[in-house]
């Protein structure tokens, strides 16, 4: 069975499988957002989309649903299969900064405000958002994205699903930009919605698809498409 551990760039995987996941020619990233106490939500998604991603990015508010959904899978026959290789998470304005991981081994894990990785030869920056003001756009955000040379951003917080392609004022190069919304409490009118996003080396910009989170009166779940706003999001207007 997989034990994970924290690396020094505190992605929970090993160093073979981040390496692996940098020089892919394309590779699958479920992301998730905003959680806020809805583990089994959580759950449902990472149970049907985790098999067939390289990696879970989740952007922080509900770190403890997160990390009891990964000890939860750990009593699960399969659980290698369910979880990706790679798990990577940033601290939400209302998680916590250090957390414990109880599987067949207990592992202190340190939550970073904001990391930056490489999928497939593209540099990813991740961050909830809150310290970049993005109850009122993307300008302060996109501005740090061209200073560390990002090419895809990941972000949450306002727990609206958004996606937008942005041109680097600098490079010139391509930007895309990403909000999978809330799995839990969307706000705006909007589903219950995260993304899968695949990035390909070859690609200037990531490709992207959304889903709704809808349950029918049986309580069961479904994952159905959903096209995400597109515009600049501004909530305090």
């Amino acid at each position: 069975m997989r034990i994970f551990k924290q690396l020094p760039n505190s992605m929970l995987s090993d160093e073979e499988s981040v390496k692996e996941l940098s020089e892919k020619s394309s590779a699958r990233i479920l992301l998730i957002s905003d959680s806020h106490g809805g583990k089994n939500v959580l759950f449902d998604i990472i149970e049907q989309h985790g098999k067939s991603a390289d990696a879970v990015c989740f952007c922080g508010d509900g770190m403890p649903d997160l990390l009891g959904v990964i000890e939860d899978f750990h009593n699960i026959e399969g659980y290698d299969a369910l979880i990706p290789k790679s798990v990577v998470f940033v601290q939400g304005n209302g998680d916590y900064a250090n957390y414990q991981l109880v599987t067949s081994e207990r592992l202190s894990i340190t939550v970073p405000q904001q990391i930056e990785f490489t999928v497939a030869g593209k540099k990813v920056m991740m961050t909830h958002g809150h310290r970049y003001n993005v109850y009122i756009g993307t300008k302060e955000l996109k501005a740090e994205a061209e200073k560390i040379g990002a090419e895809i951003v990941f972000y949450g917080h306002t727990h609206i699903a958004n996606a937008q392609k942005k041109t680097n004022s600098t490079t010139k190069g391509k930007l895309t930009m990403l909000n999978p919304g809330s799995c839990s409490v969307p706000r705006g009118g909007l589903p219950h919605t995260f993304a899968i996003v695949t990035i390909k080396k070859d690609s200037e910009q990531a490709e992207y698809e959304y889903f709704e989170i809808k349950w029918d009166r049986n309580g069961d779940i479904e994952f159905t498409p959903f096209e995400p706003p597109t515009n600049e999001i501004n909530l305090l207007w």
